[in-house]
């Protein structure tokens, strides 16, 4: 099956709001935004699917034009599913000056003999600024499905000013390589990455916040900050749900900080 959904919002009246959108089955985008004088548009996208299936093809298009702000999240796992090929998933952000996008999916489940790539590529205008989460899992555990996947890449790329300035890729092939290895996830199974890029903010500042949030959680984590004025947030554990959990928790000590 080939998925598409395409988004597009803009600034009327103080506040963010869809310009367009589109989307065929099985996805549909529906505006949670509670508070009606919230400049920031919420969307979340549901899935009528149980998850994604042998050859499908799912393109997200997000294009936020100027000053607009949104948050998109989703409704429940992505899993993948036993495929005999694979599957694909393409994400084409494009935001315009001084607007902003935070994207919080909820974590990928990859079952026994999937097979998936992503690729997400995000430009950048003036002042534009990015908060882009992405949660991994080993598989089903209570299945005893432990990197059980036959492969599984996602790569993200950022662009700030038609410069590239963030490029991470995670590709795990457990036939090849055991995750688990000494130098890899050692013992751990998911993990979190979390990558915030904005010209204005004081990251130094910030840095010290998410150090303090975290440092007595129980997991192995790591922050760092960005060629170019951001962050990069990394954590291995073994529950997905405390991952979600705590991504929630520091894009609010985020957005606190003005974003």
């Amino acid at each position: 099956m080939i998925s598409k959904v395409s988004i597009e919002a803009e600034v009327k009246n103080g506040l963010t709001q869809l310009k367009s959108a589109f989307f065929n089955t099985p996805f549909k985008v529906v505006d949670i935004r509670e508070d009606k004088k919230n400049p920031l548009l919420e969307l979340i996208l549901m899935s009528s699917s149980p998850g994604v299936l042998d050859e499908d093809e799912l393109y997200f298009d997000f294009t936020l034009h100027e000053n607009s702000q949104m948050e998109f999240t989703t409704q429940s796992f992505q899993r993948l599913f036993i495929m005999e090929k694979s599957a694909f998933q393409e994400t084409n952000v494009t935001l315009k000056t001084n607007s902003f996008l935070c994207y919080l999916p909820h974590p990928c489940v990859p079952h026994k003999d999937s097979s998936f790539k992503s690729s997400n590529t995000i430009y950048l205008e003036k002042n534009a600024s990015v908060l882009w989460g992405e949660i991994f899992t080993c598989g089903r555990k209570l299945k005893e499905e432990v990197f059980e996947f036959k492969q599984f890449q996602s790569v993200t790329k950022i662009y700030q000013e038609n410069r590239l300035v963030f490029f991470e890729n995670l590709y795990l092939k457990p036939s090849e390589s055991n995750p688990m290895n000494l130098g890899q996830y050692e013992g751990f199974t998911h993990q979190l990455s979390l990558a915030f890029l904005n010209e204005s903010c004081d990251v130094k500042n910030l840095k010290k916040q998410l150090d303090t949030y975290l440092e007595d959680k129980n997991c192995v984590f790591g922050i760092s900050e960005t060629p170019t004025n951001g962050l990069v947030v990394k954590i291995l554990h073994d529950k997905a749900e405390k991952l979600l959990f705590w991504m929630r928790e520091m894009t609010k000590i985020i957005k606190q900080n003005g974003f």
